[in-house]
């Protein structure tokens, strides 16, 4: 095709390569000998990096030596197909099968290649020698979508290999001769019959082949790379017809389209080392790797003997008319059901007592939007994506924007319920079990609930899913429910901003130390129990002191206003209507240091709790401290005030959320004796 191509040459255009052909100047031999002859001849610049009577001389001379970079840099990429037409036994069609699409986390199992009539594969893990032989023998190289998906993969896991600069993706070539879609698509339409084992897989099914491979099924390895085999062959009926369909478009002389290679006539066949007769072919070969998982319960060390850690799991739907996947997983322990309900999915929750609570649902929205509808005035300014969503599109993970008319009614609901459990002091993270399915390298349910039930087992939980029939909402409940366990173990990342909050995923590699050694002390009680008074103790074995009414008291200061006791509360009661509890919590933290040990004065509401867990995670211990009433009187007074101010201070409403604190609390102690059983009480806390 090159040798009937002028583009290269400065100043022709595709038109004015048309008006050539159409003038009867279809090579490089007529065009040189009309020039010689002197007939009338579009202008042409003179190339003056060239010294030869015809412009031509360079492109021969760079044909010759098959010198692809002259004509990548001549050419428009759009054109490069002339290259590959021209090199046909140098032009490698390329395919890769990985264990997801996200180049982030997921891994290359196998890439396949054709050159010329040959086959071969890489299977990860074993020698990658004769790959990269293939590759350096490639002058073209023709790939589907290869520019952003084969391509960036290949160069991340093969960092220095030389791929050849004349790159042919067939996705974007066959669109401009209307045939658009994915491969399988234009295949069918295009007539192309797969073999029959093959015709109804789809690209999700590659995946699950390699996790049955890892599992030890020697046979799904085979199918994985009759599937690659086929996806290159495919690719050579498509390179075809659409260069012809490309140069029929530019008005090509019939005799130069008749004249190209037909790269679909050099078929390729998998050769098996056991049917080859010099043992060279496909060897089929046992995993060489860990099977299963990525990463397993144990790692997590989130299992104690002495303690049953619970968490429950939500698979929201955005109705109460579709039911939600819920789960109890105690320890490694998994109990599944469907719940429709609103109430249903909270009394099964509340009964169950969870250290936290994991929902796969959006449980906020973007920053400066005010309502989950298209009718919010902030829609057009603010959008529809949140931080984490956004950061996992760029990592390639497949997630939606949580404000698409879809998921407006699921993200409202997911808020509604997200609010209702932690005003009653349960802990609430956001999860998303796909991401984490992807991390943990176990299936998602869309590519096979079998093999997501199987990763599960083999990640380490047992349940009556593993015997039963269950719903794929009951599997991603219990996939969120694990989040919640990479959570308590510290090995998360937390996806988001403090004012979109933020969307829990499992972290294979991070450092739990800061998390799971740190010690955050959040002190509870009534009145003139001595909370403070324990606080000073805790702090001097060297914990960073900080108290809600710290926050409170700058707000009364901007206003101009004493702070007491009576304006702190009155104040403090505002705040929890509006804007929130939650909202004062974020500012206190804001007060606290990144790193080292805590003590927080003065939690007040079940929701201060629950704030505290989803911030601490195990490191924060709430301690309730109790006295009776007569010696907390007796205290209150002593301090300079009457019994009757002690008791309008009992009774504030900032003061009645004091006994479902006692019930969240993780231990109780008595303040009922001298000082000095305080200070050994609260020290020996301290201390552990």
């Amino acid at each position: 095709m090159l040798f009937h191509t002028f583009q290269h040459l400065r100043g022709i255009t595709p038109r004015k390569e048309q008006d050539l052909w159409r003038s009867g100047i279809t090579s490089w031999d007529e065009f040189d000998r009309l020039q010689i002859k002197q007939l009338p001849l579009p202008l042409f610049p003179p190339d003056s990096s060239d010294n030869s009577n015809s412009p031509l001389s360079p492109a021969r001379i760079a044909l010759e030596n098959k010198d692809i970079a002259y004509f990548v840099s001549r050419l428009a990429r759009y054109e490069h197909f002339r290259i590959a037409t021209s090199f046909p036994e140098e032009t490698l069609f390329l395919d890769i099968e990985t264990t997801g699409l996200s180049k982030y986390y997921d891994k290359i199992t196998i890439v396949g290649w054709s050159l010329g009539t040959e086959y071969g594969v890489f299977i990860q893990g074993d020698n990658d020698d004769t790959f990269r032989r293939a590759v350096s023998q490639a002058k073209a190289i023709v790939t589907f979508n290869g520019s952003l998906f084969d391509l960036k993969f290949i160069i991340q896991e093969f960092p220095d290999i030389d791929l050849p600069i004349c790159h042919i993706d067939l996705r974007f070539l066959a669109k401009r001769v209307g045939l658009t879609g994915g491969q399988k698509a234009i295949e069918v339409e295009l007539g192309v019959k797969r073999p029959h084992n093959l015709v109804d897989m789809a690209g999700e099914g590659a995946p699950v082949l390699w996790y049955k491979y890892r599992w030890g099924d020697l046979k799904a390895l085979k199918k994985l790379i009759q599937y690659n085999h086929a996806d290159v062959e495919g690719m050579k009926v498509i390179f075809d017809v659409v260069v012809r369909r490309l140069l029929k478009k530019y008005k090509a002389p019939a005799a130069i389209i008749r004249s190209l290679h037909r790269f679909a006539k050099d078929k390729s066949k998998i050769v098996w080392a056991e049917k080859s007769a010099d043992g060279c072919g496909i060897q089929l070969s046992p995993y060489k790797g860990i099977a299963g998982p990525l990463i397993f319960l144990n790692d997590l060390k989130v299992i104690d003997k002495n303690h049953e850690f619970r968490v429950v799991g939500i698979d929201l739907t955005g109705s109460e008319k579709r039911p939600s996947g819920w789960c109890l997983l105690k320890d490694n322990m998994a109990q599944t059901q469907c719940l429709g309900s609103d109430d249903d999915i909270i009394k099964a929750t509340l009964d169950c007592r969870p250290n936290v609570v994991s929902i796969d649902s959006p449980l906020s929205i973007p920053r400066g939007r005010t309502t989950v509808f298209d009718d919010d005035p902030g829609r057009d300014e603010f959008g529809i994506m949140r931080i984490c969503e956004r950061i996992l599109k760029r990592r390639g993970v497949n997630v939606y924007p949580s404000l698409i008319p879809s998921m407006q009614k699921l993200t409202a609901r997911g808020m509604k319920l997200a609010d209702h459990f932690r005003r009653l002091g349960v802990p609430v993270i956001e999860s998303y079990p796909g991401a984490a399915q992807d991390i943990m390298g176990i299936p998602r349910k869309r590519a096979s609930l079998e093999y997501l039930a199987r990763g599960l087992r083999l990640f380490g939980i047992d349940g009556e899913f593993d015997h039963n029939s269950v719903t794929h909402d009951e599997l991603d409940a219990i996939t969120s429910a694990i989040v919640g366990l990479f959570f308590w173990s510290g090995k998360f990342e937390a996806l988001g901003n403090e004012e979109e909050e933020y969307l829990i995923i499992p972290d294979l590699h991070v450092k739990t130390t800061g998390w799971r050694k740190r010690k955050v002390l959040g002190l509870s009680g009534p009145i003139a129990t001595g909370k403070t008074t324990a606080a000073k103790f805790i702090e001097a074995e060297g914990y960073s002191y900080s108290r809600f009414s710290q926050v409170l008291k700058q707000m009364l200061e901007a206003q101009g206003i004493e702070a007491n006791r009576a304006t702190l509360q009155e104040i403090g009661d505002k705040v929890n209507k509006d804007p929130g509890q939650r909202w004062l919590c974020k500012q206190l933290i804001k007060l606290l240091p990144k790193c080292g040990n805590l003590v927080i004065d003065g939690l007040r509401h079940p929701e201060d709790h629950a704030f505290m867990v989803e911030t601490f995670g195990p490191a924060f211990v709430h301690v309730h401290i109790e006295s009776p009433e007569d010696i907390r009187s007796k205290r209150y007074v002593a301090d300079g005030n009457t019994e009757e101010e002690f008791k309008v201070a009992c009774n504030h409403p900032v003061e009645m959320g004091l006994d479902k604190l006692a019930q969240l609390a993780h231990m109780t102690i008595s303040n009922d004796g001298d000082i000095v059983a305080l200070e050994k009480s609260v020290t020996d806390i301290a201390r552990e």
